[in-house]
């Protein structure tokens, strides 16, 4: 098994969807994707932005993804990036989509990691 990728997953979904209803729907989408078995953990980032632009809102999570066969950051991103948008297009609609990219720098790891994890305790 290869060691897991941190991605950043951008969502925009119809904007009376609860954000924990698409966090489960984009983990259960990305587990049950045919074309490659991986296995993910998403947690949805905290969101500042409240208005909607077209009844549609925008939504960040984090997303720590695993396969069991050899891959590149880049192509377990894209893999889930298709598994996503098919799966949020079937269920809330055409205009409903999903953007993924790989973490990009330690420090973005970093504070990915407080929010997926909780920030670390001093014992």
């Amino acid at each position: 098994m290869d060691d897991p990728v941190m991605a950043v997953v951008r969502v925009k979904a119809p904007a009376d969807i609860d954000p924990h209803v698409l966090e489960a729907e984009l983990t259960r989408a990305i587990h049950w994707y045919s074309s490659r078995p991986m296995t993910a953990e998403v947690a949805l980032l905290p969101t500042w932005r409240r208005r909607t632009k077209g009844g549609m809102r925008r939504h960040g999570f984090v997303a720590v993804l695993c396969a069991p066969t050899a891959g590149n950051a880049g192509e377990l991103t894209r893999v889930a990036q298709d598994a996503l948008r098919k799966s949020l297009r079937k269920r809330f609609g055409a205009a409903a989509t999903a953007k993924v990219r790989p973490a990009r720098s330690s420090d973005e790891i970093d504070t990915y990691w407080c929010s997926l994890r909780g920030t670390p305790h001093r014992f």
